[in-house]
């Protein structure tokens, strides 16, 4: 007759069999064992995913402070033209013009969601000032009307500069150092109209820009009613930008308000007509995605080998384990969950360190000035409650794949080999 087994020795497999919360119990005791070990894992998981955490956080604030940037102190939310104008933007198309009375300005304000319009004119001409002349973009805008569409415009201004003089033209600061002109001095802008005829007038440069965004064209800004006047288009305009309530709502306003202008005029996002922009934020979200995978993989090495080590130090364990009835599936199933222990409360922990310093820094607020571009940005860092799910999960997850090979070499050993301690 053999000798009797102890209860303990009866409880292990009989428990094991018929419930995988045993496997969890064990894994929390078997984690807590080796306390310092657990610690340096459990921070290197805190640190890495707390740093994925705030590196989205402030990437996400810094295409939000760009995108506000652009959209409040240039192109608005939503732009409306006649239907093929971006085809040709290229040529700034004065034909394809249409007219601004309070009746069609009307119905656009009074789609469900727009904020505000302002009515503009994009055209090419000639600025001619101290026997040099240069060839520029102009903006035309009626100033009252774009402080309601674009309230950070002013923003763009060099200091001292004035946009409320009806001959008043503001140029980019390339362009004025080009033609040597300064603030209070005169130029003649020259510009042909929708027939082709070229007609001239007699401006008062009032200030400068800075840019907006990189690599900005030659540029300036006139009011709407001079250009009007030079380019024989009175009451009429080629484009109206507006504002809406909520940017994030701006592809749903954009639909109802070509449900309401019909099929002789587009209606476009600040992404559709940013192109670049748009393609540079896809770019950087695919390096942040990069960034954060590799900030995972080095973290996830440190469990696999945290749990190596424990397996060779464990072997006798294992073995005696084993040799009480304990199958091998489930000592694999122990280091897994001894993996997902670490990972779900090493990653939860940075999850919620990341988010914490997020609030923190957009409560403060960070001004960032880009080396090409002259307006500040006010970045405020933060993170949405689905990537902390998914970060979570996506480093608890890699913490059981990266646990196999160590709970598979566990799995492997002979009883009698490991109560031997081989």
């Amino acid at each position: 007759m053999g000798s009797p087994r102890s209860p303990a020795m009866v409880r292990w497999p009989a428990l094991l069999e018929h419930s995988m919360w045993p496997l969890f119990r064990i894994a929390l005791r078997n984690v807590a064992r080796n306390r310092r070990r657990t610690l340096i894992t459990l921070a290197a998981l805190l640190v890495g995913v707390g740093a994925a955490v705030l590196t989205r956080a402030m990437m996400n604030g810094l295409q939000r402070a760009m995108v506000t940037n652009i959209t409040t102190s240039a192109t608005g939310a939503l732009q409306v033209h006649r239907a093929g104008y971006l085809d040709n933007v290229l040529s700034t198309p004065l034909t394809m013009d249409f007219a601004i009375d309070e009746a069609f300005l009307a119905r656009v304000r009074a789609v469900e969601g727009v904020k505000a319009v302002s009515p503009r004119i994009q055209f090419a001409g000639s600025l001619g000032a101290n026997d040099e002349s240069l060839f520029l973009a102009a903006t035309a805008m009626d100033p009252t009307a774009e402080s309601a569409v674009c309230p950070n415009r002013a923003s763009t201004f060099t200091p001292g500069s004035r946009f409320d003089s009806p001959d008043g033209i503001l140029l980019a600061e390339t362009v004025a150092n080009a033609l040597g002109t300064q603030q209070g001095g005169e130029a003649v802008f020259l510009a042909p109209d929708r027939d082709g005829t070229l007609n001239g007038e007699l401006v008062h440069v009032t200030g400068a820009t800075r840019s907006v965004m990189p690599d900005e064209p030659k540029t300036a800004v006139v009011p709407l009613a001079l250009a009007q006047r030079l380019l024989r288009m009175e009451g009429r305009a080629t484009e109206l930008a507006v504002a809406v309530h909520r940017l994030e709502e701006a592809p749903q306003v954009a639909a109802r308000l070509r449900e309401a202008l019909g099929p002789d005029y587009e209606v476009h996002t600040w992404d559709d007509i940013l192109v670049q922009v748009k393609e540079n934020k896809a770019r950087d979200d695919a390096s942040m995605g990069l960034i954060a995978a590799v900030f995972l993989v080095l973290m996830l090495l440190g469990v696999a080998n945290t749990l190596l080590m424990s397996a060779i130090e464990r072997t006798r364990e294992i073995g005696t384990m084993m040799a009480v009835g304990l199958r091998r599936g489930k000592v694999m199933g122990l280091f897994l969950a001894e993996a997902v222990v670490l990972g779900a409360t090493g990653s939860t922990l940075g999850a919620l360190l990341g988010a914490g310093l997020s609030a923190w820094l957009n409560h403060r607020g960070i001004l960032f000035t880009a080396p090409t571009i002259s307006v500040p940005f006010d970045i405020r860092p933060y993170v949405d409650v689905g990537y902390l799910v998914r970060i979570v999960l996506l480093a608890t997850a890699g913490a059981a794949v990266f646990s196999l090979y160590p709970a598979w070499r566990a799995s492997r050993l002979r009883p009698v080999e490991a109560l031997a301690g081989r």
